[in-house]
């Protein structure tokens, strides 16, 4: 029996061996048949179904990876605008509101009574103003008659203007009692539901005191992070498509709503904002989710993996598979797909056409090939 060989060679090494008289066994099982002059007949290789591809137009699409954390877009804390003791709190965590429904009540007797002295004020004030403006019009007559001195009719003026300016600012005072009566009773800011309460009635709390939280679950957003490397891809109002826990076997779809202008400090993640419609009151604060952004996409693409590209100094080429043999077709690229693994032809190869996708560089243009049928 003769020596065995590999089953794929270049044709060198089958004309070395044809040389010495060697006996060449082809990749199908099979002897060649010596030729005149003793020369061998070519090698058939025996490629196998994962070792070529056939072009076919495919729907392509790109995405990037993301994950992050829904919380409300809308939030609000309401505050205490005067300080003083609490007298209701008529809502609690979990509880619906509607906007302008009551919330906290605040006691108002001492702001009742800042309000009346304040208006009380105001109206002596009022008052004096009136008398000078009634001494300041004799005092004119007077002067006209030239039975008033000068320094009679500008301490009349004098009086006038001090009146005018004593009464602008307890006008002022007393809108300011006012308000403060008004926002001893507050109110939910928007429809939504109360999320925190941190006070109780009979507390007294000082002004800017954080009393409770109110969110919209209408809509929420999932921040996500992304990387300074895949961050241009991205752009606002492409579609991402989301994981939630416990909503398992649910995709959610958003939208980029916003993208930071900045990457977090020691990080380079930028900060991505995928905006999500709540319709179904399926999502809550807090939840993790996990997914993707849609970044490109396109029909029809002939795409071949990129271990089928060959490069030689006449230029980038692919071997097609035609009658039992390669052939060397010059190509032109388009964009890379999936990572990388795939390139767009543009040029070169049409639907339908079989190549040579596994990396072997030992079959060369010409060479006979045949196609395993095997599964």
């Amino acid at each position: 029996m003769g020596p065995k060989w590999p089953k794929r060679f270049g044709v060198a090494a089958v004309l070395a061996m044809a040389a010495v008289g060697a006996v060449v066994y082809g990749a199908g099982g099979r002897t060649p048949e010596p030729t005149k002059a003793g020369a061998m007949a070519p090698e058939y290789s025996e490629l196998a179904q994962v070792e070529v591809t056939t072009v076919e137009p495919r729907s392509m699409s790109e995405r990037v990876r993301v994950s992050g954390e829904l919380q409300p877009v809308n939030r609000a804390v309401v505050k205490a605008k005067v300080s003083g003791t609490v007298l209701e709190v008529d809502a609690r965590p979990g509880q619906a509101v509607k906007s302008g429904d009551v919330l906290v009540r605040f006691e108002t007797e001492d702001l009742q009574s800042a309000l009346v002295q304040q208006d009380s004020n105001l109206d002596a004030a009022r008052a004096q103003l009136e008398l000078a403006e009634q001494t300041l019009e004799k005092t004119e007559r007077l002067a006209e008659r030239g039975y008033a001195t000068t320094a009679a009719l500008e301490k009349a003026q004098s009086d006038v203007t001090a009146a005018r300016a004593n009464v602008q600012g307890l006008e002022a005072q007393s809108e300011t009692a006012r308000t403060a009566l008004g926002d001893a009773v507050l109110v939910a800011p928007f429809d939504g539901i109360v999320a925190s309460r941190s006070v109780e009635p009979g507390e007294t709390v000082a002004a800017n005191t954080e009393l409770m939280t109110v969110v919209d679950t209408s809509v929420l957003e999932a921040e996500v992070l992304v990387s300074t490397r895949d961050i241009t891809r991205l752009k606002v109002e492409q579609t991402a498509e989301l994981q939630v826990d416990g909503l398992e076997g649910s995709t959610i779809t958003g939208t980029v709503d916003r993208i930071n202008p900045v990457a977090n400090e020691g990080s380079r993640l930028v900060p991505v904002f995928i905006r999500l419609e709540n319709t179904e009151g399926r999502l809550w604060g807090g939840m993790f989710a996990t997914g993707s952004i849609l970044v490109r996409q396109e029909e029809d693409v002939l795409a071949i993996p990129q271990t089928a590209l060959r490069d030689d100094e006449e230029g980038q080429h692919v071997l097609k598979i035609t009658d039992g043999k390669l052939v060397r077709r010059p190509v032109e690229l388009g964009p890379i797909w999936d990572g990388g693994r795939l390139v767009e032809i543009t040029s070169g190869i049409v639907a339908g056409d079989t190549v040579l996708s596994a990396p072997l560089p030992e079959l060369q243009a010409d060479m006979p090939v045949t196609i395993s049928t095997a599964g």
